[in-house]
């Protein structure tokens, strides 16, 4: 196995592992999210105080389509269903290491990263720490770091091999 393999592959398996991290996240907070719906005497692990409370934001306007999709949209869904959605996305792209599927990972990543910024001033007007948020948002760094990283290895791979023509 040659060195540019190993560290495709060593940046592709960064890149599951946050993607699994975060498919985890998601579930928990549709979860939560579903449960605080149909009862709203639920009280989740996530829920510390009264400014470190996942809930308190999941259930907010911002919970559902970012807050950026008309409220009769279908896509105004909950925002955990776009994580699942995302993060299913990236690890099957991830895992097909050509140029053009690298690029796209590297795109959905940053797009991610813009969208965490925006929710992380969200959490600031809020008043309030959501743990499974930041936790996303960390998430979400860790794909755009490794995806940049195998993007610029098949970058280099793609320029040496038209050099070679």
């Amino acid at each position: 196995m040659s060195a540019g393999n190993c560290a495709l592959r060593k940046n592709n398996t960064g890149i599951l592992f946050a993607c699994i991290v975060g498919l985890a996240l998601s579930y928990y907070a549709y979860v939560v999210e579903t449960k605080k719906e149909q009862d709203d005497s639920y009280k989740a692990m996530c829920d510390i105080s009264e400014h470190i409370s996942c809930t308190k934001v999941f259930m907010t306007e911002y919970g559902k389509g970012f807050r950026l999709m008309p409220k009769n949209s279908i896509f105004n869904i909950p925002n955990p269903i776009y994580g699942l959605i995302f993060y299913t996305q990236i690890a099957v792209l991830s895992t097909i290491n050509n140029y053009s599927c690298s690029a796209a990972v590297v795109a959905f990543g940053i797009l991610s990263n813009i969208l965490s910024i925006y929710l992380a001033y969200i959490l600031y007007v809020l008043n309030t720490i959501c743990v499974v948020c930041i936790c996303t948002y960390i998430v979400n760094a860790t794909i755009t770091f490794f995806a940049i990283k195998e993007f610029r290895k098949l970058s280099t791979g793609v320029a040496h091999k038209k050099k070679m023509k």
